[in-house]
């Protein structure tokens, strides 16, 4: 059984003259500081497209052609670099909760930035592995951890909105700097192209995060969701005997208690003001749901990511033409970036677990529906579902675990969850691949992804936590 948090830290609360209420007095009062946090943890996310499979396809041609590198050749520098970034994601999850995500984001664009730098300059392939693996890490293992978390340190009620406001932003920043890298490489060539990302990242990511971005409300003086701080500390200072007594008779409560408590409170969906009680990660890696959750996130990625890296030749072998199957690949971002904001105001009425297992039963069924497409209708509906469930899914995945767990830990818990992912993102284009090489067709490959997906649905579905709430009142809570 988890800790309870640290709520409200009074030393900040009763002291108007520190550091902390100074910054806040440069921010409107009627702005809760945790949307500066979310706008510029979105901001990094903007910029860090930089280090996007989808941006680095615009870079093959131009760079194959100067220096004679096979396909093979480049791509393997991104999937050393997401495992990579796999491997080093806990650890970053770890100092993400103890130093908060403003280190993390800082250190993690820089690198990104001055990878981009030293792409414009390199003459070899092993120079090449060297910058764009090290940015990939950059951007697996510290980035997308750091501006998730981030926004989710902030927030409980509207935790959905404000994850999903980052997710939505990341995802414009493909589908706005993808053109725009084309451009610059067709008027200066490609090293200018990487210069100018270079650029973007420093002034549009590196620079408002180490402004910015803080740890948590609590070391501002401030309440989660930007509750008054000064109702949250007289709800502690007038609980009474009676209220820690039920409460411990609250802990004492069988198991299957606990399940059934969380269940109806998912099943309503109700903004009820509640203390969040966090788990670490040794006490969430003791359950049997968090287990039962990563293997739905593996499976689920497998699934999702399948068919991405094929879809061009599949869709160009199913009777498309090039350019209307590139174009699939824009509307599918474009849909991408709805469905991040749609996700994250689904998960503040329902539960994330759900919604997640909801969008693992759309993927199977986009997967059977991308079998049969063959015209450019049925292909911009099938590749608008696939950008929502995408993005959806990843968006959700932060929100599950916080909604699971709690948010003292959430950076340890969603960096495992997130290298589980990645791992997933690895395998499913790989076996796609295999399959194809095998079987000369994509057929029974995606079908075969359908069905996982399907077992990754009932996985999550079942992976249903004992986690406690406690009506106080309050909506503070810590973050350790």
């Amino acid at each position: 059984m988890g800790t309870v948090t640290e709520s409200c830290k009074s030393s900040n609360l009763e002291n108007p003259d520190s550091d902390s209420y100074v910054r806040m007095r440069l921010w409107p009062r009627s702005l809760y500081y945790g949307w500066v946090v979310a706008g510029a943890s979105g901001s990094i996310g903007f910029a860090n497209a930089a280090s996007a499979i989808s941006i680095l396809t615009i870079f093959v041609v131009p760079m194959s052609e100067e220096f004679g590198w096979g396909r093979t050749e480049i791509a393997g520098a991104t999937t050393l670099g997401a495992i990579l970034g796999a491997a080093l994601a806990p650890f970053i999850g770890r100092l993400v909760d103890r130093f908060g995500s403003r280190l993390t984001l800082v250190i993690g664009g820089s690198i990104i930035g001055l990878g981009c730098v030293y792409l414009s300059l390199m003459q070899t392939l092993a120079g090449f592995y060297i910058a764009f693996t090290v940015s990939r890490i950059a951007d697996q293992g510290g980035v997308k951890i750091g501006a998730s978390v981030a926004a989710g340190k902030w927030f409980e009620r509207y935790r959905g909105r404000a994850t999903g406001l980052v997710f939505l932003v990341e995802t414009v920043g493909v589908i706005a700097l993808a053109p725009l890298t084309q451009l610059v490489i067709g008027q200066w060539g490609w090293r200018s192209a990487w210069l100018m990302l270079a650029a973007v990242m420093f002034l549009l990511g590196v620079i408002p995060c180490a402004l910015w971005v803080r740890r948590q409300p609590e070391d501002m003086g401030l309440a989660v969701d930007g509750d008054s701080p000064l109702v949250v500390q007289q709800a502690h200072h007038e609980r009474t005997d009676s209220e820690h007594e039920r409460a411990v008779t609250e802990h004492e409560r069988t198991v299957s208690d606990h399940e059934r408590t969380v269940a109806d409170g998912e099943a309503s969906g109700a903004e009820v003001a509640v203390e969040e009680r966090s788990l670490t990660l040794r006490d969430a890696a003791r359950t049997p749901a968090f287990w039962i959750a990563l293997a739905s996130l593996f499976l689920g990625s497998n699934a999702v990511s399948g068919p991405g890296l094929h879809l061009v030749p599949y869709l160009t072998e199913r009777g498309l033409n090039v350019a209307a199957a590139v174009g699939a690949i824009s509307v599918m971002a474009t849909a991408g970036a709805a469905g991040a904001m749609l996700a994250g105001i689904a998960a503040d009425r329902w539960s994330p677990r759900w919604l997640m297992a909801a969008l693992y039963l759309m993927s199977a069924a986009a997967l059977t529906l991308l079998v049969g497409t063959d015209t450019l209708a049925e292909t911009y509906a099938v590749v608008i579902l696939m950008g929502l469930i995408g993005t959806g899914i990843n968006t959700l995945a932060p929100l599950m675990w916080a909604a699971n767990y709690g948010r003292g830990s959430l950076g340890a818990i969603h960096g495992v969850g997130r290298a589980t992912q990645v791992l997933g993102f690895a395998v499913g284009p790989l076996v796609s691949g295999i399959a194809y090489d095998s079987t000369g067709t994509y057929r029974e490959v995606f079908l075969a992804l359908a069905g996982v997906a399907v077992v990754a649905a009932g996985l999550m579905a079942a992976a249903r936590t004992g986690r406690a709430h406690s009506s106080t009142g309050s909506k503070c809570s810590g973050g350790h």
